[in-house]
C-alpha cells in the first residue's frame, strides 16, 4: 500500500507556480525544466535555460529548501567530480487526471513524477446521468484522499479530458453527440467539481489530453500527431513542442475532413467525411448492410460497445473485410493530417487498434501510400492500457500552472 510522505509547505507549491513575478521567473523556469526532463545536473540546467550560474545556484537552493525538488544520486563523471542530479519531489503534492469517454470515466491519482498512485473506472451505462457520473468522480477523489491521508491543499489540481465540443474556458461540455448514456449537453463540469474541491480545475478536449499523455513517451519529438479512432475520430497535435490550440479548443474537427466527394452522409450534415467511413458507428452500419444475417444473429439488441466486443471475438470474415476497408480511409486521413502538421511521429489509438489483428498495420500501409516524405515520419501504435488521456489531463494542470 502506498504511504504518503507529508512535508511542510505542501500547499505553497501551487502559490509558487502561480506567482508571475519577475523575481520568481528563473526559479519557475528551472522547476519546469526539471519537470520536463527528469534527472538533470546543474550544468545541464545552465546550458539549456541560458540562466547564469549564480541564478541557477540560488534557485536550486530555494527549491531544495522548500522540498519542491530533491537530490537523486550522482551522474557520470567526465573526469572530475560526478555531478549531482536533481528531480522533482514526487510527493510534495499530487494531481488528479480524469478522462470522460462514451464507454467509461476514469479517475487517476498521480504523484508529481506522474506515477499512478490510485485509480478507479466508472463504466458509462445508459442510465448514468451526468449528475451520477460527477458524483462518482467526487466520491472517488474523497476516497483517494482518505486512503492516502491527503488533504485538499496537497492536491495541486484536477485535469479533465472530455468528449467535445466543449468550452474549455468556461469549463463546460457543450454537446457530446453521439454520447451513449444520457445527454451531456451544457454541463458545467468544472464548476460542479469545484463546489466540492475549490482548487485549480482545468477542462480540455480528450483529443488534446491524449496527445499530451502520449507525448510524455517521446520527449525528443517536437511535432506529434495522435489520432484516436473511436465512435468519432479525435485528433490532437503537438506542434513545435506545444499543444496545438485553435479557437474551438482542439483539432478534433479534422475527423470531418472530406475524403470522398458526394460520399456517405455524416452526422455533421456533410457528405464524405472521414468519420462517416471509419468511425466505430460507421463500421457497425456497414456490417449491418453487408452482413445482415451476422448482425441479426450476433449483434442486434446489444449496446454499440458490446457489439464491438462481439465483433472482435467472432473473427467473422465479412466483418474483417468491413473493418479492413475502413482502415483505407483512416490511412488517407492520417496522411493528410501528418502533411498539414509536419508531424515527425504519428500515433494511432483506439479500441480496435490494440484488439483487431492487422488493423493498425493496414492503416499505416495505406497512410504510407499517400505520403510524399513517408520515410521522415514514424508511426506508433497507441495503447489505451497506459491511460494517456488521464496522464495528459494531469499534465494539463502542471502545464497550465507553469504558464505553457
Amino acid at each position: 500500500m502506498f504511504e504518503t510522505i507529508r512535508w511542510d509547505g505542501m500547499s505553497m507549491l501551487r502559490q509558487f507556480l502561480q506567482d508571475q513575478s519577475i523575481h520568481n521567473q528563473p526559479t519557475k523556469i528551472i522547476y519546469q525544466y526539471i519537470f520536463q526532463n527528469g534527472l538533470v545536473s546543474r550544468a545541464e540546467i545552465i546550458e539549456k535555460t541560458n540562466l547564469n550560474r549564480g541564478k541557477v545556484a540560488r534557485s536550486l537552493k530555494e527549491l531544495l529548501e522548500k522540498n519542491y525538488i530533491q537530490v537523486e544520486g550522482l551522474g557520470d563523471s567526465e573526469g572530475g567530480r560526478p555531478p549531482t542530479l536533481y528531480q522533482m519531489n514526487p510527493v510534495i503534492s499530487f494531481l488528479i487526471g480524469i478522462q470522460i469517454t462514451r464507454w467509461e470515466t476514469k479517475i487517476v491519482l498521480y504523484d508529481l513524477l506522474l506515477n499512478k498512485t490510485n485509480e478507479k473506472t466508472v463504466i458509462m451505462l445508459p442510465d448514468h446521468s451526468p449528475a451520477f457520473v460527477i458524483d462518482e468522480i467526487k466520491n472517488t477523489i474523497n476516497e483517494f484522499m482518505k486512503i492516502h491521508s491527503i488533504q485538499l491543499e496537497d492536491i495541486l489540481g484536477i485535469g479533465i479530458g472530455a468528449i467535445g465540443p466543449l468550452d474549455s474556458e468556461k469549463g463546460t461540455i457543450l454537446q457530446s453527440e453521439p454520447f451513449l448514456p444520457m445527454s451531456w449537453g451544457q454541463i458545467p463540469v468544472v464548476d460542479q467539481i469545484k463546489k466540492e474541491f475549490p482548487i485549480f480545475v482545468k477542462l480540455d478536449n480528450a483529443a488534446n489530453t491524449i496527445v499530451l499523455g502520449e507525448s510524455k513517451q517521446y520527449p525528443a519529438f517536437q511535432n506529434i500527431l495522435n489520432v484516436t479512432v473511436g465512435w468519432t475520430l479525435g485528433s490532437g497535435a503537438i506542434h513545435n513542442g506545444k499543444l496545438l490550440k485553435i479557437e474551438s479548443g482542439d483539432i478534433a474537427g479534422y475527423g470531418h475532413i472530406v475524403i470522398h466527394m458526394d460520399g456517405k452522409p455524416c452526422y455533421c450534415g456533410k457528405k464524405g467525411c472521414m468519420t462517416a467511413y471509419s468511425s466505430l458507428y460507421a463500421i457497425l452500419e456497414r456490417i449491418k448492410e453487408c452482413s445482415p444475417a451476422f448482425y441479426l444473429e450476433r449483434l442486434k439488441g446489444f449496446s454499440p460497445v458490446d457489439q464491438i466486443s462481439h465483433i472482435v471475438a467472432e473473427h467473422d470474415q465479412m466483418t474483417k473485410e468491413v473493418i479492413m476497408d475502413s482502415a483505407k480511409y483512416i490511412g488517407v486521413g492520417l496522411a493528410n493530417l501528418a502533411t498539414i502538421f509536419h508531424s515527425e511521429i504519428v500515433i494511432v489509438n483506439g479500441p480496435l487498434i490494440s484488439q483487431f489483428p492487422g488493423y493498425y498495420e493496414e492503416i499505416i500501409q495505406q497512410a504510407s501510400l499517400h505520403m510524399n516524405d513517408q520515410g521522415k515520419i514514424q508511426f506508433r501504435k497507441g495503447n489505451f492500457q497506459r491511460d494517456p488521456g488521464t496522464l495528459g489531463a494531469a499534465m494539463l494542470v502542471l502545464n497550465s500552472l507553469l504558464g505553457e
